[in-house]
């Protein structure tokens, strides 16, 4: 199993697994910084966090999982996302992982009940890898993996109890393989738009219109500075002789006083008789009468008892609603201008 495609001054992430060895770890990092010499970087993350931590996105040219032994670790659907997210349009992916050689070993995989078992076929893979948004899926190796080597794998990275190893072992003799696939992420972003192809080629053929020009048009009443033979109408000769006068005002002949006192006529025009009218409504004192009726009339009978405290304790349907407070029992009327209604139409 190769490093995959890695040229100089590429930024690389390489993915470990939680069993590798410690110089495996750093053998292999120091393959790919030789690589990429000092002007590319080489990165590092463990298989098992990548699919609980948020990668960096549009940063890497490559992404390489599963080259470093044991290559045990199958790679979960949000893992392939989390590395499509990671690469840059056009960046590389290089995973090797074990799979099953047919369907049928997939349901006895699965019965196991070890999340880390592999359940996939060649197929499978690739199809997932495709689904996860990658392109140019390519199975670059494969190989069958010794039945001692599966039995180390069962236990030490796959997660099954010792009284049940020797069963699953079993199960998986010479059904297994080791596959190395590259593919690569679209030469585009995630929500990238561009124009489909026969739009630009119709809009292509179609030869742009000059743009049309308004005609420009002339103001009436625009006045330039260099207009000095225009003549403007003089204002004052617009008027006469009879517009210049000022109206005088003269009260008809029957307006005129009889005895010293000017009055109202009787078709009254010139508002005398209004100012006479307002006189004598100012004249009137406003007055409230409270008479008390020589015989006890049935008055309305009051279900809250506060009918003669005023309008603040009295209900919403009171009948004395705008009345002045009074005496139980006592008649109230209201006398003067307080019964004249307070607009005329």
């Amino acid at each position: 199993m190769t490093l995959g495609v890695v040229s100089a001054g590429q930024r690389v992430l390489l993915v470990g697994n939680p069993v590798a060895e410690a110089q495996d770890l750093q053998r292999t990092q120091q393959e790919l910084q030789e690589m990429v010499t000092p002007s590319g970087s080489v990165s590092f993350e463990q298989f098992d966090r990548v699919a609980n931590i948020s990668l960096a996105s549009s940063i890497y040219n490559s992404v390489i999982s599963g080259t470093i032994e044991p290559s045990a670790f199958p790679h979960p659907t949000t893992s392939l996302i989390q590395f499509l997210r990671a690469l840059v349009p056009n960046g590389t992916v290089t995973l090797v992982e074990p799979v099953l050689v047919d369907d049928a070993n997939t349901a006895t995989a699965s019965q196991m009940g070890a999340l880390r078992l592999p359940t996939r076929t060649t197929a499978t893979l690739i199809s997932d890898i495709k689904l996860a948004g990658f392109i140019d899926v390519t199975v670059a190796d494969s190989e069958p993996v010794q039945d001692d080597v599966v039995e180390k794998w069962v236990v030490r990275c796959w997660g099954v109890a010792s009284d049940e190893a020797l069963q699953v072992a079993n199960s998986l003799k010479g059904k297994v393989l080791r596959v190395q696939v590259t593919a690569r992420k679209p030469a585009y972003e995630v929500g990238a738009a561009a124009a489909l192809p026969f739009a630009r080629k119709k809009a292509a053929n179609v030869t742009a219109a000059p743009p049309a020009t308004k005609p420009l048009k002339e103001s009436v009443w625009t006045i330039s500075p260099d207009d000095d033979d225009e003549e403007l109408e003089d204002e004052d000769a617009l008027l006469s002789d009879d517009d210049m006068l000022i109206p005088a005002t003269k009260a008809p002949v029957d307006c005129e006083p009889v005895s010293g006192k000017k009055k109202a006529c009787k078709n009254c025009t010139c508002g005398l008789a209004d100012m006479e009218e307002d006189l004598a409504t100012d004249g009137e004192q406003a007055k409230i009468v409270v008479i008390t009726p020589a015989k006890k009339a049935a008055a309305p009978a009051s279900s809250c008892g506060n009918c003669y405290l005023g309008d603040a304790f009295r209900c919403g349907s009171c009948p004395y609603i705008g009345m002045p407070a009074f005496k139980p029992g006592e008649k109230v009327l209201l006398a003067g201008n307080l019964l004249n209604d307070d607009v005329e139409l």
